[in-house]
């Protein structure tokens, strides 16, 4: 499982020029899962992506403070792109991403473990499956990269 988590001031999804889904201070999640993912991978990443303390406290700089700490929200959003492999050719190849109804249940699970210790109200998510224009602005700029298999 990979995940792109972003610190964002502000992130939004758009399918079919309608908004679906918004934020204002907290995480964007750009989520892979590979054929090589089980709900083990979900848990781990879930509990990593609440944990990471990539927020200061307001009196000195530093990152002292977690998404819960601050009253961050997520959005999440499914990528199967983020599985391709580039090595051969100009065609990317995505063998590695998980299929379409196994992809959705891990994602699903993965959603409700962050919506569980977070908060219904707190994680958004793209359209699984869809065609999604993602904006956001990244503060810091600050992007990380998780990874379940490295």
């Amino acid at each position: 499982m990979k995940i792109v988590l972003q610190k964002v001031s502000q992130a939004s999804v758009v399918v079919e020029s309608k908004v679906i889904s918004s934020i204002k201070h907290g995480y964007m999640l750009l989520v892979g899962i590979s054929t090589e993912d089980s709900l083990e991978d979900v848990e781990k990443l879930s509990k990593k992506v609440l944990a990471l303390r990539m927020f200061d406290d307001g009196n000195e700089y530093g990152w002292k403070r977690n998404i819960k700490d601050v009253n961050g929200e997520i959005l999440a959003v499914s990528q199967f792109t983020l599985l391709a492999r580039t090595k051969k050719g100009t065609k990317p190849d995505f063998h590695m991403a998980q299929k379409g109804p196994i992809a959705k249940e891990l994602y699903d699970t993965f959603l409700k473990l962050l919506r569980n210790d977070l908060g219904n109200d707190k994680v958004q998510d793209g359209q699984f499956g869809a065609m999604m224009s993602c904006s956001l602005t990244n503060e810091g700029p600050v992007t990380i990269i998780l990874d379940t298999k490295e």
